[in-house]
């Protein structure tokens, strides 16, 4: 399938984690919502996304800090439906939406990103 206006409604998942200063747990809840803002301004409309979905996980929200330091791990899990040719492509899609959105923010450079299917 070539056609640009063809193609399957595809599901893309990751994990993107990393350091990150302690602010509260309403705040962990808050930069899901602002991940996904800055995963939406990643996109452009040859992308063809659907939806976004970024959801911290259940609690706890981040993992123990690091000793001698207030930095915590934290990581979100980020689900993107968009329409490709393929799950490879979607795919590809997906993970440069996420490490743009990643280095788009001071907070989260340098965090990793992790393929969940």
């Amino acid at each position: 399938m070539s056609d640009a206006g063809t193609g399957w409604i595809l599901l893309c998942g990751f994990r993107v984690h990393g350091p990150i200063r302690w602010r509260g747990e309403a705040a962990k809840r808050a930069m899901a919502s602002e991940f996904a803002a800055r995963l939406w301004e990643q996109s452009t409309e040859e992308d063809r996304v659907q939806h976004i979905r970024v959801r911290p996980p259940d609690p706890p929200l981040t993992g123990p800090p690091d000793p001698g330091s207030d930095l915590h791990e934290c990581w979100l899990d980020v689900g993107i439906l968009l329409m490709a040719d393929s799950g490879d492509k979607a795919r590809a899609v997906g993970a440069r939406l996420c490490n743009g959105a990643l280095a788009s923010n001071p907070d989260t450079v340098g965090w990793a990103l992790q393929p969940l299917f």
